[in-house]
C-alpha cells in the first residue's frame, strides 16, 4: 500500500518539492516583511523622539540666553536717583523763573531772546521756548506794553517723565500768582499757569527745555480744580433792637 502510494507521488515530488520550496519562501519574505516594517516603525518612534529632544533642549537653551540677557539688561539700567531728583527740581526751578521774570522786564522780545540764548548752549533759532513762548508770556503778561505784571512762584510740581541712561527727564506744571501792591493792589491780572518741560545730564547740566502757556480757559479750569475763591465780603450783623433795662424798684432803708 506504501509503496503504491510512493510510485504515484515519484512523478510528481517535483512538483511538491518546488511548491513547498515557494511556499516557504513566501512565508520567509512575509516574516522578513514584517520585520522590516516592525523596524521602521521603531526607527520611526526613535527619530522622532530624538527631534523632540532636541527641539526641547533648544527651547531650554533659548529660555536660559533670554532670562541671562533681561538680567543683564536690567543690571545696566540704573535706579532712580532720589537725590538727584531734588537737586534737578532746582534747576528747573531757576529754568522756570529764568523764563517768567521778562513779565516786569522793561526788555523787549528780541532782547530776552537773545539774552536766554547766550545763556542757555543748548537753545538755539528754532527753540520753541524762544519762538513761541516768550513772545506769548510777555504780551499776555502786559511787558510788551511797558506795564508788566509782577509774578512770584507760588507752586511747582515736578516729576521724573524718563529715566535714560544718565539722562533725566521732567515734566513740571508751575502756578504763578501776580504780585499786588501798592496801586496795583487792584490790578486785574490773574494768576498764570506754565507747564515746564526739561531734561538734564549726569552732573545736573539742563540739556534741553520747553515750556508752555496755559490758555484762559485752562487756567480757569486750574483755578477751579485748586480751589482758589475770591476773598470773602465781611458779613454784617443785623441790627439788634437796643437793650432796655428793665425799670429797677427803688429800694428804702429802714
Amino acid at each position: 500500500m506504501n509503496e503504491e502510494i510512493k510510485d504515484k507521488l515519484r512523478p510528481h515530488a517535483g512538483r511538491i518539492l518546488l511548491g513547498g520550496t515557494g511556499a516557504l519562501l513566501a512565508l520567509s519574505v512575509v516574516t522578513l516583511g514584517a520585520g522590516l516594517i516592525s523596524d521602521g516603525s521603531a526607527a520611526s518612534d526613535i527619530q522622532d523622539n530624538t527631534v523632540v529632544q532636541k527641539l526641547e533642549g533648544n527651547l531650554s537653551a533659548a529660555r536660559t540666553e533670554l532670562a541671562a540677557q533681561h538680567t543683564a539688561l536690567l543690571a545696566k539700567l540704573p535706579g532712580v536717583d532720589i537725590e538727584r531728583v531734588n537737586r534737578d527740581r532746582t534747576t528747573g526751578r531757576s529754568l522756570l523763573l529764568g523764563l517768567t521774570d521778562s513779565s516786569a522786564s522793561s526788555r523787549t522780545v528780541k532782547e530776552q531772546q537773545a539774552l536766554l540764548d547766550a545763556r542757555y548752549g543748548f537753545l538755539d533759532h528754532e527753540s520753541r521756548v524762544l519762538t513761541e513762548f516768550v513772545p506769548e508770556w510777555m504780551a499776555a503778561t502786559g511787558a510788551t506794553k511797558g506795564a508788566g505784571t509782577n509774578y512770584a512762584l507760588a507752586d511747582l510740581d515736578v516729576h521724573v517723565s524718563r529715566v535714560q541712561g544718565l539722562n533725566y527727564s521732567y515734566t513740571g506744571v508751575a502756578r504763578l500768582d501776580p504780585v499786588r501792591v501798592g496801586p496795583d493792589r487792584s490790578s486785574a491780572a490773574k494768576s498764570e499757569f506754565v507747564v515746564l518741560a526739561y531734561s538734564t545730564s549726569q552732573d545736573g547740566t539742563a540739556t534741553s527745555l520747553d515750556a508752555y502757556r496755559a490758555s484762559g480757559k485752562t487756567r480757569d479750569a486750574l483755578v477751579g480744580a485748586g480751589g482758589e475763591q475770591s476773598s470773602p465780603k465781611p458779613k454784617r450783623c443785623a441790627k439788634r433792637p437796643p437793650f432796655r433795662h428793665a425799670p429797677q424798684k427803688s429800694s428804702t432803708t429802714r
